[in-house]
């Protein structure tokens, strides 16, 4: 009976949570003396903390048969948010005085170590399995695609597949060995060197063409995969999956795709944007009270901006200008030596302390700490306009301070350099996303100005 994939998580969860409780009554036979009301509260948040932590890793589950680095780094990670999670709930009820902390440490590293012993094991039992047989197979296309997958399938060994050639989609009049024939040469090709398995790297435009050669395929009792030959698509992490029982081929695949992923960055985003806020309260208690001492009008000012999936929201700002009641200045840019800016505006631009309300807007969840700067409206709309890419940095939120910003792409977007540079650099951000990235950016903001209080 084949497990389906929500079948096969459920398992594998109940299975680690059988190892979390062997784990847990071993120590306890070896720790002794720890009081039983302690213990049994100390299983309880071991195991829902689990519960909650497993699901952000449900898209890993693939590792575990085709890349066993990848697989370790991500049963870390997976460790590290479980401890961490165990530990803040320890916290916030106020159980780390009474809690067994040799039982909980001990219980996470042999929990750790045999959920590590299994993993490596299946990963080499099915490797195992994948090089002691390799299914003969075909590749149906003699194009760049077609020799790619070939080579591919040659060195990637533990796929278990043994491409025996290709077949071209014209008569090949050259004798390489690489080629075992045309497309009309299928069935003699079989009947010579039986396969299991053709991969099809034809254009998706010769739909009557794969079509007939499935039918001959299956006639054979040969497998049949297509895969999408797409002039350009090397250059686009695409991915594949299924929306229910429809297969798609998603044609942008970014790192804040995963829940996982976006988990870390919403959780950073949380506890950063709370802590600065603590830390620089009497920081903009005195901002506050210069503008106020200095020009007329409220503190704060805030515009429209378009956040994530291009969704208006309002961005705050400490007032750098003089205050226009009509608000007729509103939509205009601003320039070098712009006569609006007040004096305490030059300085808290400068620094760039009129973004620390956007804190407020992290909190909000309509911004995170690092991402693409929000634009202006209407240049947003003139930027779609010039670069058909633009609108792809409105999938993820918009940030206080960007990759683009850290590499000097600020200000004025009036020339073409300008503003291809903050996009392609907004862009490169949204597909290459990590959270250490994050990190290195916030240093930058940080500590290529002279203060430290540059971007909050």
């Amino acid at each position: 009976m084949r497990l389906r994939p929500r079948e096969i998580h459920l398992l594998l969860l109940s299975i680690d949570l059988i190892m979390l409780n062997l784990s847990f009554q071993v120590v306890k036979f070896f720790l002794e003396g720890d009081d039983p009301d302690c213990l049994r509260r100390l299983l309880i948040i071991l195991n829902v903390g689990y519960l909650v932590i497993s699901p952000i890793f449900v898209e890993d589950l693939r590792n575990m048969k085709t890349d066993y680095p990848k697989m370790v780094r991500s049963l870390i990670r997976r460790f590290v948010y479980y401890f961490a999670f165990d530990a803040l709930v320890l916290i916030c009820f106020d159980q780390v005085p009474s809690c067994p902390k040799r039982q909980f440490l001990a219980t996470f590293v042999v929990f750790f170590l045999g959920k590590l012993a299994l993993s490596s094991w299946y990963f080499y039992r099915y490797s195992f399995k994948t090089h002691l047989y390799r299914r003969p197979t075909v590749i149906i296309g003699n194009n760049k695609l077609g020799n790619h997958l070939q080579n591919y399938f040659s060195i990637n060994k533990y796929l278990g597949i043994r491409p025996l050639g290709v077949l071209s989609e014209v008569p090949v009049q050259s004798q390489d060995r690489n080629v075992l024939g045309s497309l009309a040469d299928f069935q003699k090709v079989f009947d010579d060197r039986p396969f299991e398995d053709a991969f099809i790297a034809l254009p998706l435009t010769k739909g009557d063409m794969i079509a007939e050669l499935i039918k001959i395929a299956e006639r054979n009792g040969v497998r049949t995969h297509i895969v999408p030959y797409y002039q350009g698509m090397n250059k686009i992490n695409f991915k594949v999956g299924n929306l229910g029982e429809i297969p798609l081929l998603e044609m942008r695949s970014f790192p804040l795709d995963i829940y996982a992923n976006r988990f870390l960055k919403r959780a950073f985003d949380i506890i950063f944007a709370s802590v600065m806020i603590v830390l620089l309260f009497p920081v903009g208690l005195l901002i506050a009270l210069a503008i106020k001492l200095t020009s007329k009008g409220p503190v704060f000012f805030h515009v429209n901006r378009l956040g994530v999936t291009g969704k208006p929201f309002k961005i705050y700002k400490f007032r750098t200008m003089k205050h226009d009641p009509t608000g007729a200045s509103t939509h205009k840019s601003t320039s070098k030596n712009d006569e609006r800016i007040t004096s305490i505006g030059k300085i808290l631009r400068k620094l760039s302390l009129d973004e620390l309300p956007q804190l407020l807007n992290v909190l909000t969840n309509e911004m995170s700490v690092v991402g693409p700067r929000p634009h202006r409206i209407n240049l947003n709309k003139d930027l779609q306009q010039k670069m058909g890419r633009y609108m792809l940095r409105h999938t993820i939120k918009p940030g206080i301070t960007g990759w683009a910003q850290v590499n000097g792409w600020r200000g004025p977007t009036d020339t073409k350099l300008q503003y291809y540079g903050r996009t392609l650099h907004d862009l490169w951000y949204v597909e290459h996303w990590n959270f250490f990235l994050d990190l290195y950016i916030i240093f930058l903001t940080a500590f290529r100005k002279k203060t430290i209080l540059t971007a909050f």
